[in-house]
Order: structure tokens, then sequence, then C-alpha cells
């Protein structure tokens, strides 16, 4: 799998379980629950981003 395929894969995840959660537990009502959401919706992002960058593995420099 490709970086682009693996990241649509997460971000599919991503989207998907928030709108499940959205869907149990209703949209935020407040500002401090928006703030919340997004610090959440940060934080999951970032572990996605690790976990792809974990199995895609370190860079490496192409020489021709």
């Amino acid at each position: 799998m490709t970086t682009n395929q693996i990241f649509m894969i997460v971000a599919l995840l991503v989207i998907g379980v928030f709108v499940g959660g959205f869907a149990l537990v209703g949209l935020p009502q407040t500002l401090m629950e928006w703030v919340i959401t997004d610090g959440v919706l940060a934080i999951l992002l970032y572990i996605s981003y690790l976990v792809v960058t974990a199995i895609k593995g370190p860079s490496k420099p192409k020489f021709h």
C-alpha cells in the first residue's frame, strides 16, 4: 500500500469514529464542548500520523 492509500484509510476511519460519536451523543452545544472536540480530533490525527509513519518507516533519500 502506498502512503496515500494508508492516509485515506486512516482519515476515513477517523471521520467514521467522529460521525458515530456525534450520532450517539449529539453535536456539541457550547464553545467549550467544541474546543474539547477539536482537541480530541487533533490528538487522533496526530496519533494517526504516528501510526502511518511507523508503518511506512523512515524516509530515505533517493540518489540518482
